[in-house]
């Protein structure tokens, strides 16, 4: 279970880099051993929202699309992809989300 937390998240991290740059922002530690299972990040834009707004928006419009995370005050939101319970493409998922949200 712990070998597939690290690639779980460590496949998260890999996704938002490349693909949420300027939307998201990983706050969580990039030392794996620091941040477990979970990445906290905060939304730097998207949709001409900023801040808390951004946050707030993006956090509402997952829960629209079944997509669950925790949001943290002020303007963070948490994913924690467990290894029991979820997959590669669930965290495929939740970044194409973002995307589709961002974009629309």
């Amino acid at each position: 279970l712990g070998a597939n937390s690290l690639r779980l998240t460590g496949y998260l991290d890999r996704l938002i880099g490349p693909r949420l740059d300027g939307t998201l922002q990983i706050v969580t530690p990039a030392d794996p051993t620091r941040r477990g299972c979970q990445l906290s990040l905060r939304v730097i834009g998207g949709r001409g929202l900023t801040g808390r707004d951004a946050g707030r928006a993006l956090f509402d419009y997952m829960a629209t699309q079944g997509v669950l995370g925790d949001w943290r005050e002020p303007d963070v939101i948490r994913i924690s992809p467990a290894p029991l319970y979820n997959t590669h493409a669930d965290v495929l998922r939740f970044v194409r989300t973002v995307e589709a949200w961002r974009d629309a």
